[in-house]
């Protein structure tokens, strides 16, 4: 299984290939669903040559709905990203199968909301190499897609929950013209909004009633191999460097202890120098969403949409600034706590640990004791992420052989790859033998940050040209001449591995399968006239034009979630035969801070979708 890793610039995919990653996905200049996290095509290729050394792959997002003119751009763009090695692209718009693009490998975003069995036997049928699978999606769900289509199948396993289904979310846009669907998401879900039934009853007031807690599938890990999934995503390309190091090596030592090392699709062995830690990096808690089937436990956060981190213990005493946490991890200078207080997140800064086990803060909360307190910003463990000497080593094999006239070091790495590197030298025997081919051992073995010798062998053609493999004949080897046929030896082997691995060409999805539907509205985000061509292609008329485009979007759906409010509180019909008259409204009002939305729970198909109010309304 795939761990796949996100990279807000070339730096921290480098961090995450060293950390464990398989492979990588990063946001190009222009068409990426994160517009923060935009990365030229020069660094792109900089990753991917890191990448490469150690048979990784990077993938690059133009997973947005492109408008018509910016078609010629998307197939420059395509066509750059595909001379300089970049292993897939992850697309949403279908227009971009009609451009005229090499034929690089394509994956189907799960912006095209792949949750309907129907559109992912679609998308397979036309040829996608792979499948991005709705977060939405259960084991048993993953399963039987397995069972249907021949794609890979890459689903989230950490990170970040988009309340809505990926693709089929229009609150931002709406709101202030800012298209999740066009990279520009104003997390519209992360903002307070009140409940009202329809007489008018405040249900919730002022809460973050549409904010998920983190996906975290660490104890499904196992499961999540036998459904046969086949790429395991982090989320998080708005993610600092130490977030991604640190999620990325927590999944990456977890994996490898379930499947016995199997798993992994690269080469090299990671060397830590600090213990990873996903409760110490960002989280709102940590929820399997839909994983199991219908979640057990609470999935949403309604206090805060920032990080509460790892809960450190309650508090047993105050005194001003002064707190008493019953707790057994450390707490240092300069940590960040934070406790919920009158339904709001409170955080604080530690000034100081006193002698006898309290802190004093910088400025005291109105809590009480008992009250649990986290920690959101561990200073040491941080510093530890930030100046971690982590390594990914390639294990080679060093065959160093001795002629009259010349020196040679062969090297032969894990993956077979082979690079023999030869320097001329007038060879004397040494005084010393042992001492000698220990001295030329450990000039050899200083391999630098990529490799790491694991078996070494000495070879001797010093009688009449026969060649030994044991050290009768060991010559005397002067350290800056070993020094040299070392590093010539290791740079040539770097730009052989390099040059060694490439992608592979792959033909573009052009297969004629029929479309599903015969036709469709907005919520196909068909925002260009090489789109709208492709569904008619495939049996689809598009009679709506995107969201984005519409001239006006008063009453329709901006929002469909498997997420319900009204189960969240243990409100649901299908559990509870008898409910509160406040909860059996056919219809609710979502009151936000800038535009209110109509809400309705669909019981038939467990889902909640949210409406834009009708003008005048």
């Amino acid at each position: 299984m795939e761990l796949l890793s996100p990279a807000r610039n070339a730096d921290t995919g480098i961090i995450a290939i060293n950390s464990g990653a398989d492979a990588v996905y990063i946001g190009a200049s222009d068409f990426g669903a994160r517009k923060a996290a935009s990365n030229s095509v020069a660094d792109i290729e900089r990753l991917c040559r890191h990448a490469h050394l150690y048979g990784a792959k990077v993938y690059v997002t133009l997973n947005t709905i492109l408008y018509d003119n910016e078609l010629p751009t998307a197939q420059k763009l395509i066509c750059d990203l595909h001379s300089i090695g970049v292993d897939a692209l992850i697309v949403q718009d279908l227009g971009i199968l009609k451009l005229n693009i090499p034929p690089i490998e394509l994956h189907a975003s799960t912006q095209m909301h792949n949750y309907d069995l129907r559109r992912i036997k679609f998308l397979d049928k036309i040829g996608f190499r792979r499948i991005v699978l709705a977060r939405e999606c259960s084991l048993q769900q993953i399963r039987e897609i397995r069972k249907s289509v021949k794609a890979e199948l890459e689903c989230f396993g950490h990170g970040a929950l988009c309340v809505s289904m990926s693709g089929q979310c229009y609150m931002s846009a709406r709101l202030g013209g800012r298209s999740a669907n066009r990279g520009e998401c104003a997390q519209a879900c992360r903002m307070k909004y009140s409940l009202l039934n329809n007489k008018g009853k405040v249900l919730i007031n002022d809460c973050y009633l549409l904010s998920l807690k983190d996906f975290a599938t660490y104890n499904k890990i196992g499961e999540m191999i036998d459904a046969g999934v086949d790429s395991f995503k982090i989320e998080g390309r708005l993610k600092d460097s130490v977030y991604v190091a640190d999620v990325t090596a927590y999944y990456r030592k977890l994996i490898d202890s379930i499947s016995n090392g199997k798993a992994r699709t690269s080469s090299g062995s990671c060397i830590y120098d600090y213990e990873p830690d996903i409760k110490k990096a960002f989280n709102r808690g940590f929820t399997t969403y839909f994983l199991d089937g219908n979640p057990t436990g609470k999935i949403a956060n309604f206090v805060s949409p920032k990080s509460m981190g790892e809960p450190l213990g309650k508090l047993t005493y105050i005194n001003g600034n002064t707190l008493t946490i019953s707790t057994k991890q450390t707490i240092n200078n300069g940590d960040g706590l934070c406790c919920e207080a009158n339904g709001e997140l409170i955080g604080f800064r530690v000034e100081k640990v006193n002698d006898n086990g309290s802190v004093t803060i910088n400025n005291a909360p109105p809590i009480k004791s008992g009250t649990l307190i986290y920690r959101n910003l561990d200073s040491k463990f941080i510093r530890s992420v930030e100046h971690s000497k982590t390594q990914r080593k390639i294990s080679i094999k060093m065959i160093f052989s001795a002629a009259k006239d010349a020196i040679s070091l062969h090297i032969i790495d894990e993956d077979h790859i082979s690079t023999i590197e030869t320097m001329p030298f007038a060879a004397q025997i040494a005084n010393d033998a042992d001492k000698a081919l220990e001295n030329l051992r450990a000039s050899l073995s200083k391999t630098g940050e990529q490799f790491q010798v694991t078996e070494f062998e000495y070879k001797s053609e010093m009688d009449n040209g026969e060649s030994q493999s044991e050290n009768r004949e060991v010559i005397f080897v002067p350290n800056s001449v070993s020094n040299s046929l070392r590093r010539a030896a290791i740079e040539h082997h770097i730009e052989n591995r390099i040059k060694n691995y490439s992608p592979k060409d792959c033909p573009l999805p052009s297969g004629a399968a029929k479309y599903f539907e015969e036709s469709g509205d907005y919520h196909l985000n068909v925002a260009n006239r090489l789109a709208r061509q492709f569904y008619k292609e495939h049996g689809c008329e598009v009679k709506q034009s995107a969201f984005e485009l519409l001239p006006r979007t008063d009453g329709l759906e901006v929002m469909t979630t498997k997420y319900c409010i009204r189960r969240e509180l243990g409100y649901c019909p299908k559990k509870n035969k008898e409910l509160p008259s406040e909860w059996l409204s056919g219809s609710y009002l979502l009151r936000g801070q800038y535009q209110n939305f109509n809400l309705v729970f669909d019981c038939k198909y467990c889902a909640m979708r949210i409406y834009t109010k009708e003008k005048g309304i």
